[in-house]
C-alpha cells in the first residue's frame, strides 16, 4: 500500500514537472512571437481593478490589484506600453511590439487603484468615461442588475424582468438591447453609485492620462435609429470635455458593439478613432473607427503572455458588426 502511494506520488511529481516545462516552453515561444510581431500593436481594456481579496464580480469584469500590476509589468517586459493616441501613428521602423492600456466606464476604482498603480509604474493609461456624475445619473443598468442578482438571487430577478436565463451573463445579454428594461433597472437602483466625481475626473489628465468618451447612457449603438445614434455620440461629450479641459477625440463603443453605419456617424461627429470589443491587434491599414481591443481579465501571468502572443498574431475579417 505504502509502495503504491509512493509510486503515485512520484508519477504526480513527474506530471507537474512536465507541465511546468511545457508551460515554460510555451511562454518562451510566446515571447519570441511577440518580439517578431513588428508592425502590430495591441490595445488592452480593463473595467474594475479591485483590492486583493475582494468578492468576485458577477457581471462587470474585475481583476485583483496585485494581478493587474503583474500583468502590466509583464507587458512592459514584452514590448513598449505607450499612450493610446501614439498607436494611431505608424513609425517607419519599430523594433518592439507596442501596447496601450485602456479602462472603461466611470468606476471610482480608476481613481482609487488604477491611477496610483500606473503612476508608480510610470505607465500611461486611457480612460473611456461617460461622465455620469456630471448629470446626477445613478449606476449603469448592468451595475444595478449585478446588485439585484447578488441580493435577491438569479431566479427572482429573471422573473422580475421576464427574461428566461440560466446564468447572470445570459440575463445581462437579454437586457443589453432592451432600452426599456435598462431604464427600469436604473430607476430601481437603491445603491449610491461608486462613480468618478468631477475632481477625480480632473485628476486623470492632470496626471498625464488620456480621457476618451464612452457615451453617457452606454447604449448598444448599432440598434439605434440615426437620430438617437447622433444624440448618443454627442450627449454629455461637451460637459465631460469641459471638466477634463481637453477635447474628447477618442471613443470606445459601449458593449464593444459597432458596424460600418455607426463608424460613419462617429467619423462625422468629429472623433479621430474608435475601438470595438473585437480582440484583435491593430495593424497598418485598419479602419481607425473599427479598431479592436482585448480584455485579458484575471489571467495568470504565464497564460497572459501566451494570450498576448496569440492576439498579436490573430486577425479577424473586417466588415459587419464588431462586438465582444
Amino acid at each position: 500500500m505504502a509502495r503504491s502511494a509512493a509510486v503515485g506520488a512520484v508519477r504526480s511529481s513527474v506530471r507537474r514537472l512536465a507541465t511546468r516545462a511545457l508551460r515554460a516552453r510555451a511562454v518562451n515561444q510566446a515571447a519570441r512571437r511577440i518580439a517578431a510581431a513588428r508592425g502590430r500593436s495591441l490595445v488592452l481594456v480593463h473595467h474594475r481593478v479591485a483590492p486583493d481579496g475582494s468578492r468576485p464580480s458577477l457581471l462587470v469584469p474585475t481583476i485583483p490589484e496585485a494581478l493587474f500590476r503583474r500583468q502590466v509589468q509583464a507587458l512592459g517586459e514584452l514590448g513598449e506600453i505607450v499612450p493610446l493616441p501614439e498607436l494611431l501613428d505608424t513609425p517607419q521602423e519599430r523594433r518592439r511590439s507596442r501596447f496601450a492600456l485602456t479602462f472603461d466606464d466611470d468606476y471610482q476604482s480608476h481613481a482609487d487603484h488604477v491611477l496610483p498603480l500606473l503612476g508608480g509604474l510610470g505607465v500611461h493609461g486611457t480612460f473611456f468615461l461617460s461622465g455620469r456624475s456630471l448629470h446626477g445619473l445613478g449606476p449603469y443598468w448592468f451595475e444595478v442588475l449585478e446588485w439585484l442578482i447578488e441580493s435577491q438571487g438569479l431566479h427572482a430577478v429573471t422573473e422580475r424582468l421576464g427574461i428566461p436565463a440560466g446564468t447572470a451573463a445570459e440575463l445581462a445579454l437579454g437586457c443589453e438591447r432592451d432600452a426599456q428594461r435598462q431604464q427600469t433597472l436604473e430607476k430601481a437602483a437603491e445603491q449610491v453609485p461608486m462613480h468618478l466625481q468631477p475632481v477625480q475626473i480632473q485628476a486623470l489628465p492632470a496626471a498625464g492620462m488620456t480621457v476618451g468618451f464612452h457615451t453617457l447612457h452606454h447604449p448598444v449603438l448599432p440598434v439605434l435609429a440615426d437620430d438617437a445614434l447622433a444624440r448618443a455620440l454627442t450627449e454629455g461629450r461637451h460637459e465631460l470635455a469641459s471638466v477634463t479641459g481637453r477635447p474628447l477625440s477618442l471613443l470606445a463603443y459601449p458593449h464593444g458593439k459597432a458596424n460600418h453605419r455607426v463608424a460613419d456617424r462617429v467619423r462625422a461627429a468629429g472623433y479621430t478613432a474608435a475601438w470595438t470589443g473585437q480582440p484583435r491587434a491593430m495593424r497598418s491599414g485598419d479602419d481607425p473607427f473599427l479598431l479592436g481591443r482585448w480584455e485579458p481579465g484575471s489571467l495568470a501571468v504565464d497564460d497572459f503572455v501566451v494570450k498576448v502572443a496569440v492576439r498579436l498574431h490573430h486577425s479577424l475579417p473586417g466588415g459587419g458588426d464588431a462586438g465582444d
